[in-house]
């Protein structure tokens, strides 16, 4: 739980890094981003109580109590743990879902959803910059997004952040 900041900017993909950095800088995300990012910290290993501990932590930075944090969230979290409702052991959403899904709206306060679908051009190149993914990268993640190969970007941009690991085959696109 500790290192989750670090692991964030270095390895999560850009959708779940924007969605931790939102939570961070806002401290709240609306349903459909805790969902999405719930269940990615879920997925990567994150337990019940260290997700609700995570959460609360942010959340209660802003001055909501505890208790209301537990009442209005503890709810959501437990369940996609498959401990409350129909007590259905959830997994992270796919690419495919997450790319599919209606997108993000961040002047609504939404910040979910895949980047290198919703981002403008102009955000997208600046949200790389800002991440210091080389020129060349730069270039070549925006043409994929251009074409609408959107996983083959995130691929892309994953293997710029791990410079000598390979995530996808070149001839995807």
């Amino acid at each position: 739980l500790a290192a989750l900041p670090t692991v964030s900017r270095r390895s999560f993909p850009l959708c779940m890094h924007n969605m931790h950095a939102k939570l961070l800088e806002t401290k709240h995300l609306k349903h459909s981003a805790r969902q999405q990012f719930g269940l990615f910290l879920k997925t990567i290993g994150l337990s019940c109580e260290e997700s609700t501990a995570f959460f609360r932590a942010e959340f209660t930075k802003k001055g909501m109590a505890a208790d209301k944090f537990m009442r209005d969230y503890g709810y959501g979290i437990r369940y996609n743990y498959g401990l409350e409702g129909k007590r259905q052991d959830w997994s992270a959403m796919s690419c495919g879902k997450i790319i599919n899904s209606s997108g993000a709206n961040a002047a609504a306060g939404e910040h979910h959803g895949c980047p290198f679908r919703n981002y403008d051009e102009g955000q997208m190149r600046a949200t790389l910059q800002q991440m210091q993914v080389g020129a060349q990268d730069v270039q070549y993640i925006l043409d994929k997004v251009r074409g609408q190969h959107y996983q083959v970007a995130c691929g892309k941009f994953f293997e710029a952040r791990h410079k000598g690991s390979t995530l996808i085959e070149t001839d995807l696109g």
